[in-house]
């Protein structure tokens, strides 16, 4: 069982990882006498959530990167708290906006504040168990509701207010907790860090977080404006895939030992949760989400697999192409529970020799898919002028997946396993 201090920075774990996460997963939203339904303001979320994104987790990766030789746990919580911080300074700026002639500016430096603190929080709570445990179940909970709440509809941004952006309270709450731990870890000291790679900046997964970002990126906007123009099918849509398989394979070569097989399944798992259908709200599915996605991060701390994910993976894919042929009504709840299953064994499955390729891995999740810009009958984009078939995106998910697999066979062929004590996943131990 836990100690308090440990509980504490549990919980303060999962508050910060939510938060950040909302801020590089979710679009930022002004205050409710803004432009909602101006087809700028749609247009202007559906452009800058993806690469805000992307910029955020490269961030994030650099940040972390950074912050892992430092031997004061107190300095690590202080740069979290600051991107807390910034976070709420630029919600309360953004809220009082009543344009969307800045809404890309604040999208982009909400991820950027939520990279920060992704990254330094990253460090902070993955050298612990029970830290770690609340971080990854705060990514696993904004992870489900990014994926299938419909943020939004055919013809206008989702109307409830408080479902698009990252709740003031949950920052604040954030901010106040990550203070207390910054003042609990003052003091602390750890050993210095045993080198690894060969410099003392490595820059292998700030390469890797920009290969796989900015791939994933170009990628996904392309097969957007593919389908806009009334051009796209199913090579494109190959072509798509294929760049999503190469740009994981070759990150997840940057980085050291075997830390590469977290972004492999990060991207299949993210590609299949794509497929799922949309809904309005999770309501009291959250209390579903919470308790799953904590049982599935401790047995995936327990008994993590990247195969067991990308099996679970699979298994989403083919759920989502047989949804509609289900003759119950609680299609939509078994498509989260699953989806919420399999998050949170990818988070625990996480194994790595270098911490920042845990940051990496993790936020993947959060990176745009191919499968996002796919538009079909139940859900067409405001952009959008063409719609494929409905299971159309759940098979381009299981390409994608099946993909992963192989370059993760071709990763294990090609990287020796590490010695158990060379591991730095001290969130297992």
């Amino acid at each position: 069982m836990p100690k308090i201090g440990d509980g504490l920075d549990a919980v303060t774990a999962f508050a910060g990882s939510a938060a950040a996460g909302m801020s590089l997963f979710l679009p930022f939203t002004f205050g409710a006498g803004a432009e909602d339904n101006s087809p700028y303001h749609i247009t202007s979320l559906l452009n800058s959530v993806p690469r805000a994104a992307a910029l955020g987790l490269i961030v994030a990766v650099v940040v972390a990167v950074l912050a892992r030789p430092i031997n004061r746990p107190g300095l690590i919580w202080l740069t979290a708290t600051g991107g807390a911080a910034a976070l709420a300074v630029n919600f309360y700026i953004g809220r009082t906006m009543t344009s969307a002639d800045v809404l890309t500016t604040q999208n982009y430096i909400d991820s950027l504040c939520g990279g920060v603190l992704f990254g330094a929080l990253g460090i902070c709570a993955w050298r612990m168990r029970w830290p770690a445990t609340g971080f990854a179940v705060g990514v696993v909970v904004v992870f489900v509701y990014g994926e299938v709440v419909a943020v939004f509809t055919s013809n206008s941004a989702a109307t409830a207010n408080t479902s698009v952006y990252t709740p003031a309270w949950l920052i604040v709450v954030a901010v106040v907790l990550l203070a207390v731990s910054t003042l609990r870890h003052r003091h602390g000291i750890m050993l210095p860090a045993v080198p690894r790679l060969a410099a003392d900046l490595p820059i292998g997964p700030i390469l890797a977080a920009t290969v796989v970002s900015l791939s994933l990126l170009v990628a996904t906007e392309w097969l957007g404006r593919e389908f806009d123009g009334r051009r796209g099918n199913s090579w494109q849509i190959a072509l798509a895939v294929a760049i999503t398989i190469v740009a994981a394979f070759v990150a997840a070569t940057l980085l050291p030992g075997r830390d590469g097989a977290g972004v492999l399944i990060a991207v299949s798992v993210a590609a299949a949760a794509d497929s799922l259908s949309d809904g309005t709200g999770l309501g009291w599915h959250l209390v579903l989400v919470l308790v799953v996605g904590t049982a599935a991060v401790l047995a995936g701390l327990r008994w993590g697999t990247s195969w067991g994910v990308l099996l679970g993976a699979a298994v989403i894919c083919v759920f989502a192409s047989m949804a509609e042929q289900f003759p119950w009504s609680y299609t939509w709840t078994a498509g989260t529970i699953l989806l919420t299953c399999v998050a949170g064994f990818t988070l625990g499955s996480i194994r790595v020799s270098y911490l920042p390729s845990a940051v990496l891995g993790i936020g993947a999740l959060y990176l745009p898919s191919i499968v996002w810009s796919i538009p079909t009958g139940d859900r067409r984009w405001p952009a959008s002028t063409t719609t494929v078939g409905d299971s159309t995106p759940a098979r381009a998910a299981l390409a994608v997946t099946i993909g992963a697999a192989a370059g993760l066979l071709l990763l294990y062929r090609i990287r020796p396993a590490a010695s158990e004590n060379a591991s730095e996943n001290t969130a297992v131990s």
